[in-house]
């Protein structure tokens, strides 16, 4: 399989299977380069006997190969070379969130004030002397 035929089979599909026939360990190593380049890992490797061997490759779909597979795809449009000279970087981390408005505690509803309650009493209140009957002078005369 040439270049371009490989290049085509990896077109965004989930899953891509290859025959490539009898192929060389250089030509498989190409096959190989070429589906990394385009976001796919290799599934698995079947042998087929005199049919050569069966490649399975299934989409990767982290970050950094989905950078990869769309560094790839604007080379190849712009008319360059489908493998880089080197390995594209990582994209960038994430950027963090804003910080968050600096926010008041919350505010506690008011209750209206009542009055303090008395202070404990120390001494206990002394009963009060109600004035009863006149009281009659012992020493006075008697009707």
């Amino acid at each position: 399989m040439k270049d371009d035929e490989v290049r085509a089979r990896f077109d965004g599909r989930g899953r891509v299977e290859l025959i490539p026939g009898l192929s060389t360990a250089a030509k498989l190593g190409r096959i190989e380069d070429i589906a990394h380049a385009l976001g796919y890992q290799r599934l698995a490797i079947e042998n087929l006997g005199r049919a050569g061997t069966r490649l399975v490759y299934e989409r990767d779909d982290g970050p950094q190969a989905r950078r990869r597979a769309e560094l790839t795809i604007a080379r190849l449009s712009e008319g360059g070379p489908l493998l880089p000279a080197i390995e594209p970087p990582p994209p960038p981390p994430p950027s963090a969130p804003p910080p968050a408005p600096a926010q008041a505690p919350p505010r506690q509803r008011s209750r209206p004030l009542a009055a303090p309650p008395p202070p404990p009493a120390l001494f206990p209140p002394r009963p009060s002397r109600s004035p009863g009957p006149p009281s009659v002078p012992s020493n006075a005369p008697t009707s």
